[in-house]
């Protein structure tokens, strides 16, 4: 089952849910299980897996800058929520597999 991302416009609580392709909308008609409103969409990461770049693309594949470059595209062409900036950032750090201090 494919596991899908939900979050609520009203307290922008996000969690996840596996649910079947029929069943994918019904978070969407139900109540937020932090606040309770009724605001709840799927999130970004459910329409855009790939972000049209190549989703196998790893450190060990793109060495140094050309990986940063990368990243800071992703992070830049304004589909990508701010709140996974950080994570983003921690990412083009990684040299090898390794993380670079």
């Amino acid at each position: 089952m494919p596991n899908y991302a939900f979050i609520c416009n009203g307290c922008d609580h996000t969690f996840d849910e596996m649910l079947s392709l029929s069943d994918r909308e019904i978070p969407c008609k139900k109540a937020c299980p932090k606040c309770k409103k009724k605001k709840v969409q799927r999130d970004w990461q459910a329409s855009t897996p790939t972000l049209a770049i190549d989703a196998t693309l790893t450190p060990k594949k793109v060495m140094g800058s050309q990986f940063k470059d990368v990243i800071d595209r992703i992070k830049n062409n304004g589909q990508v929520p701010k709140r996974f900036h950080a994570k983003l950032d921690a990412s083009a750090s990684m040299n090898a597999g390794k993380i670079v201090r």
